[in-house]
């Protein structure tokens, strides 16, 4: 068994990975007995050095610790980046992971979270580039910040539509720049799949319901398990 874990800034994600099962964990909700058990652990991070080694610090001295970082090759991925070690190691392991899950295909890889990001990747395995946009409450979270009469709410809707209330004007107007985007990027390299993951994942499959769309809710960890080496 092996533990894979996803280090945010603020908060880390934790998966125990046993005969191809991915089971979520919290860290600190390890037992001893789990402990014993753990072969080894892989780690993903777009965190500070700092904030990584005060998980490992929770982690015990025995079990190896391996940071994965993007790579200009693996798993017959290629990076696009002419320094690969700068593309987020998240959207190298959500290439990866697609890579893995939908082999010969080409794909769109939509992860939404505090940033959306956009990637590209053919069915020979080269990364295409991509873009970095600034998910739905970054951006709410931007125009709050700079004005003094503009206030949010969580209004999710079924669709979206021209609002006549400030708060749903600016949720709505932060979820279709995001659904824009989604489509433009497949307007302008059609794929046969669009992959999309994280944790606005499902609140952006409603609006997209025509596109091809194929939601993978852990394709992050996927790409850390493709790592694991055999015993």
């Amino acid at each position: 068994m092996e533990l894979l874990l996803d280090i945010g800034n603020s908060r880390s994600k934790a998966r125990l990975y046993h005969a191809g099962t991915l089971t979520e964990i919290q860290l600190e909700n390890i037992n001893t007995e789990q402990w014993s058990q753990i072969k080894a652990v892989y780690c993903a991070s777009v965190a500070a050095q700092t904030r990584v080694q005060q998980v490992r610090d929770q982690i015990p001295a025995a079990i190896p610790f391996v940071q994965i970082q993007s790579e200009a090759q693996a798993f017959n991925v290629t990076n696009s980046y002419l320094q690969p070690q700068l593309l987020g190691v998240d959207r190298w392991l959500a290439l990866v992971a697609a890579a893995g899950l939908y082999p010969n295909t080409d794909l769109l890889i939509v992860d939404a979270g505090t940033a959306l990001t956009v990637d590209w990747l053919s069915a020979e395995g080269m990364h295409g580039g991509g873009w970095i946009l600034a998910g739905q409450k970054l951006q709410q979270e931007a125009v709050l910040s700079k004005t003094a009469k503009v206030f949010s709410a969580e209004l999710e809707t079924e669709q979206l539509s021209p609002a006549t209330d400030t708060a749903t004007a600016l949720y709505q107007g932060a979820i279709a720049a995001l659904v824009g985007a989604i489509r433009q990027a497949y307007a302008i390299k059609p794929t046969q799949r669009i992959i999309l993951t994280g944790g606005d994942a499902l609140l952006l499959q409603k609006y997209l319901a025509d596109l091809p769309i194929q939601l993978e809710s852990q394709l992050i960890f996927q790409g850390l398990a493709r790592y694991i080496q055999p015993n």
